[in-house]
């Protein structure tokens, strides 16, 4: 009687044939090795085609293979700046909406990064700014330019990178010297994020927050070696002083730099470039914190 009332509850039975079966013994058949103890060797061999069976049918092979490949990259995966022929990209990871306003953004106490904003374009209008603009920005973990891809410390921290020192940059900045004259002068600085930040309606900036170096220098030996100080102490209690902060348009990048350690002093280090060779007096046009 359960047989017909299993028919009704799950339908009609279903139907099995004995080739699938004769076909596993054959291939089980030609597996067997063993001269002695055949049923443990055809044992080992089932329960390792069982496992594998699993396997197959628990896990997408395709889908592990696809987290160890890079990630492939479309139109959302950068941001093109709207009506400039520089061709500079920002690339992710973003972070679409950032405040100016929070206590942190991107580590930075939002006090450092708004009065360092202020700063940039008081310095590139040479006026005196009481409004930035839109509080909103969005940050971003590298740039693209002029074929480089610069990356940042919120990028090395979130691929957990500690090798590469591809977020260092050399940079201008300009400034009216005492005569009044526009000078330029380079500096050298750590790239904590780069972002997005509309100044006026419609008028979007591609910036770079820079931590920047504490002394800038060209080594005795050599004036064409550009030579930075990383860190500096206070005089009066001996402790290092606080970061120098600073927002940069990312035009302002001219090179992607790293750092050798200087044998006499470990907080000092030489400027190189994979790219460029430095045949000028960098004594002449070196830039101090003063100017930012």
């Amino acid at each position: 009687m359960h047989i017909p009332f299993i028919v009704k509850q799950l339908g009609p039975l279903r139907c099995y044939s004995t080739r699938s079966i004769e076909r596993v013994i054959g291939v089980f058949s030609k597996l067997i090795k063993s001269k002695c103890k055949g049923c443990c060797n055809a044992s080992f061999l089932v329960e390792r085609f069982t496992l594998h069976n699993y396997i197959n049918t628990a896990i997408s092979i395709q889908n592990e293979i696809d987290l160890i490949q890079p990630k492939p990259y479309g139109r959302e995966s950068y941001m093109d700046l709207p009506n400039d022929f520089s061709g500079a990209q920002l690339w992710e990871p973003f972070h679409r909406f950032a405040h100016l306003n929070d206590d942190l953004v991107e580590g930075v106490s939002s006090p450092s990064v708004k009065d360092a904003l202020t700063r940039y374009y008081q310095r590139t209008s040479g006026l005196m700014i009481s409004n930035i603009g839109d509080f909103t920005i969005v940050v971003a973990g590298r740039l693209w330019m002029n074929s480089t891809m610069y990356s940042s410390c919120i990028y090395q921290q979130r691929r957990n990178e500690r090798s590469r020192g591809n977020h260092y940059v050399m940079f201008t900045c300009l400034y009216r010297n005492n005569r009044n004259i526009i000078v330029y002068s380079w500096l050298v600085g750590v790239v904590i994020f780069f972002f997005q930040h509309e100044y006026s309606l419609g008028s979007l900036h591609f910036l770079a927050f820079v931590e920047v170096m504490k002394e800038h220098d060209a080594a005795a030996h050599d004036s064409s070696v550009p030579i930075v100080k990383q860190q500096s102490q206070n005089s009066s209690t001996g402790r290092q002083t606080q970061p120098t902060y600073a927002v940069i348009s990312v035009n302002d990048i001219c090179h992607q730099v790293g750092l050798i350690q200087y044998p006499p002093n470990g907080n000092q280090f030489y400027i190189i470039s994979s790219y460029y060779v430095f045949n000028n007096n960098m004594r002449i046009t070196k830039g101090n914190l003063s100017i930012l």
